[in-house]
């Protein structure tokens, strides 16, 4: 039996030096049949010294301009999925430092999403995260324990296999990108995708991930987690944890997730806890001094939603997993328990 061939995105936006570093660790993989896609979000001038130093180990695709994770990523996957040996693609932040086996054990899991061990980089003895737990109110947590129930994985390390993304694309608008293979030094291409998204274009960054995850977990798709697959994580090198940038995109695209994910019985039976956690959201921020920025984001947020309802109506017309399956997913409490400690 063949082994799978995957395919590695890695998203380059600021810190050359940290995409350096996750070259060099993907150079060290014991797994062989792997490609890896790096989709510049950045300069020419930082194509060009990767593609220098690295040549022929990455194939770059450079964009016109900064497309966001979300966009970034999902033209890294179409590109991805045009070759048809491909088998599943493997999202990877350019902030990241892998073991050599991390690959292997990811795909001794038996799953269509999965979940590596994410860890600190600067303190290996704490955990960074284990994919995504999302409480029954509604709000989304790095997993830190392996009790709790993992819903999907980050987008910080994430596999999903050809089937899953395939069965949870939808139509997409236009992206214009420029691309150029590592074999040819003196031709830049102009291509125009209009095909199919992944990932929601509309959120730029944060919350893509789960958006993703709830409409696979919607479908059926089962999620894994491999504890032996290490990810050493730097974590918020770009905006910040609690930057206004990071504040604003995750609660507005959280909201547009709910709304797009969750069936109307359940949304309903779940109303009080959704809005015992948007009330502690709020007040949260309040306490940061973050009063105007919140409120503006739930507003965009609400305001959003009534743009959404075609995707609301597509993501659930196809939904065959049951409601009672959907409630199993979640973890029951407003946050974790370990968040106040």
């Amino acid at each position: 039996m063949q082994i799978p061939y995957i395919s590695i995105i890695i998203l380059h936006y600021k810190n050359l030096s940290d995409t350096r570093e996750c070259l060099k660790s993907l150079q060290k993989l014991d797994y062989e049949r792997f490609n890896v896609i790096l989709v510049n979000n950045d300069s020419l001038e930082h194509k060009d010294s990767l593609e220098r130093e690295f040549n022929d180990f990455v194939k770059i695709i450079q964009n016109e301009k900064n497309l966001g994770f979300a966009e970034g990523n999902n033209v890294g996957i179409q590109v991805a999925l045009e070759d048809q040996q491909t088998d599943a693609v493997l999202l990877l932040n350019n902030d990241t430092v892998v073991e050599p086996n991390f690959l292997s054990e990811m795909l001794k899991i038996k799953a269509d999403m999965i979940s590596p061990q994410m860890i600190d980089y600067n303190d290996h003895n704490k955990i960074d995260n284990l994919g995504i737990v999302l409480m029954t109110s509604g709000l989304p947590f790095n997993r830190t324990n392996e009790n709790q129930k993992l819903f999907c994985p980050s987008g910080g390390c994430a596999l999903y296999t050809r089937k899953l993304l395939e069965d949870v694309a939808t139509p997409s608008r236009h992206s214009e990108f420029v691309s150029e293979s590592t074999s040819s030094k003196n031709k830049i291409l102009n291509q125009v995708q209009d095909d199919v998204c992944y990932f929601d274009p509309t959120y730029f960054a944060y919350c893509e991930d789960l958006d993703l995850g709830w409409r696979a977990r919607n479908k059926g798709f089962e999620a894994g987690y491999s504890t032996k697959a290490i990810v050493y994580h730097k974590g918020s090198s770009i905006h910040g944890k609690l930057s206004d940038f990071a504040i604003y995109h995750t609660y507005r695209n959280l909201l547009w997730t709910q709304f797009k994910n969750m069936p109307f019985e359940l949304l309903l039976w779940q109303c009080p806890w959704f809005f015992a956690g948007c009330i502690f959201i709020f007040f949260y921020y309040i306490l940061k001094a973050k009063s105007i920025l919140i409120i503006k984001t739930i507003l965009h947020g609400l305001i959003g939603i009534i743009s959404r309802f075609n995707s609301r109506s597509k993501n659930l017309k196809n939904k065959t997993a049951s409601n009672k399956k959907i409630l199993s997913l979640l973890e029951t409490g407003l946050f974790p328990k370990n968040l106040i400690k």
